[in-house]
């Protein structure tokens, strides 16, 4: 009796190591580029150690439903204020406060067919442009009305939601012209330490409808691919490790201590 109830134990207790193994993250895991090669020991701070070409830059170009700042620089200060204060960035009155819903209510949305309307100019057409190529055509378009003008055009829509495995998962805006996934990732606080840096799944919008994609952050090959820069619209997550499903918390690990103390006090008792 006393030796089945000790293999019972042992049992256990095999079972409860198992689990708490099967728990743990290795370290290459936790790390982003951690599949690059050849890393000397003597290592030192301006070493070489790989390079990766660049994918180049794709301008974005306007799509339906994006949202539009537009504001008009000229000499012709009256009709240049009535213009800016359509666009809602009227002179004089700088907004200082930059949040989601101003730039929304300031903004100029793009119609289904590619379209926006403007004082003057009516309707134009703006799908397909990137913000420069528009620049230049408001330019030419308002030359009969204002005097040495100069348009300035930003998409308001700059952001990306990134879920999954980050700190702070959510909608996050961008502000530059140029965004990487990493600078996405980043702005959600970076990788939890369940997160997968292997499978990054991204879904992006495009004219033949959504594509998925996934990317490994742990070879440093992702970073030649189109999708190193994000797009407005991306959607970027972040899948768990498998050891999520074992996660040992700092709570559950009191738990299965506190289970063996207690297995370890009735088997204690029973062989008494």
């Amino acid at each position: 009796m006393q030796l089945k109830t000790t293999r019972s134990f042992m049992v256990i207790i095999v079972l409860i190591l198992g689990m708490v193994s099967q728990s743990c993250v290795g370290y290459k895991d936790l790390v982003t580029f951690n599949a690059i090669d050849d890393v000397p020991e003597n290592l030192i701070s301006d070493s070489t150690i790989q390079v990766t070409p660049n994918p180049g830059f794709k301008e974005y170009r306007i799509k339906p439903y994006d949202q539009l700042l537009i504001k008009i620089n000229a000499f012709d200060g009256s009709t240049e204020e009535f213009l800016n204060r359509e666009f809602g960035v009227a002179q004089g009155t700088p907004n200082t406060r930059n949040l989601p819903e101003d730039v929304y209510f300031r903004s100029i949305s793009v119609s289904d067919s590619g379209t926006i309307t403007l004082p003057l100019l009516e309707e134009i057409s703006v799908g397909g442009l990137t913000t420069l190529e528009l620049k230049a055509k408001l330019d030419e378009s308002y030359k009969p009305y204002l005097r040495f003008v100069s348009t300035n055009v930003k998409i308001a829509n700059m952001r990306v939601t990134v879920l999954g495995e980050v700190t702070d998962p959510g909608v996050h805006y961008l502000y530059q012209e140029r965004n990487t996934i990493l600078d996405a990732i980043g702005l959600a606080g970076d990788f939890t330490q369940f997160g997968n840096r292997k499978r990054i799944r991204m879904i992006r919008l495009t004219e033949e409808g959504s594509k998925t994609v996934f990317l490994n952050l742990s070879r440093p090959e992702f970073a030649t691919t189109e999708f190193f820069y994000v797009q407005p619209h991306d959607l970027i997550y972040v899948e768990p490790l498998k050891a999520k499903s074992f996660d040992v918390s700092s709570e559950s690990v009191g738990l299965i201590f506190s289970a063996i103390s207690v297995g370890a006090l009735l088997v204690n008792l029973i062989i008494k």
